[in-house]
């Protein structure tokens, strides 16, 4: 069974190749036990090893492992984890164009059961300064009851009950961003009503997916 670095670098790399960040951005981050796993500041999530990771101890936010410098956004990772017990996994991308959508002032919404399916509860937070601590606290308020935050002129961030549900809800975004794109390109979207997301919510294989989900594996 691979350890949680090692299963953090599997991610990085996924998360490289699905082109969700571009060179050395987004942040990513793993919980083992009292100690949470960080992405190195400066590095790329493809050209990093296991032995490159930050351990953070989660109460103290004191660096315990690792001789690399970690993540910028440090104090916006552990403030998550320490309102959100349950969650194993952070990740934080930049990409290109959930960001550009969330950033032009309109509001992602679901037009496909994939969107209700996986990213669980959504929401939205306005600019805050990139590695402040007033993002870090905005982001803790928030991730309080959402498990998907569209970040304006920034990004997305997705939590996790392991590193692949994480995962999927990053890979999501981005794909309905898209959809979004492509559908005000040639008409107009049509989104779900409550009446409908609470339909598709009801379905047992809804259910079931979501159970899978946060088996990971």
């Amino acid at each position: 069974m691979a350890s949680v670095k090692q299963e953090l670098i599997k991610y990085g790399l996924k998360i490289a190749q699905a082109r969700l960040v571009a060179g050395a951005g987004g942040n990513i981050s793993a919980r083992e036990g009292d100690i949470i796993w960080m992405k190195p500041s400066g590095f790329a999530m493809d050209d990093m090893t296991a032995d490159d990771l930050c351990g953070m101890d989660l109460a103290g936010g004191k660096q315990v492992k690792g001789k690399n410098r970690p993540t910028s956004e440090v104090n916006m990772h552990l403030g998550i984890y320490r309102v959100r017990p349950n969650v194993q996994a952070v990740f934080h991308t930049h990409s290109a164009w959930a960001s550009g959508v969330i950033t032009a002032g309109v509001e992602l919404r679901p037009m496909f059961a994939e969107f209700v399916n996986d990213l669980g509860r959504t929401g939205t937070v306005p600019y805050v300064t990139p590695t402040t601590q007033r993002l870090a606290d905005a982001m803790a308020d928030k991730a309080k009851t959402c498990d998907t935050i569209f970040m304006v002129n920034h990004g997305v961030l997705a939590v996790g009950a392991n590193m692949k549900q994480a995962f999927y809800r990053l890979v999501v975004t981005e794909d309905a961003a898209k959809s979004f794109v492509a559908a005000s390109v040639v008409g107009k979207p049509q989104f779900f009503t409550q009446a409908q997301i609470d339909e598709i919510l009801s379905l047992d294989a809804v259910k079931h997916r979501t159970k899978m989900a946060e088996k990971g594996g």
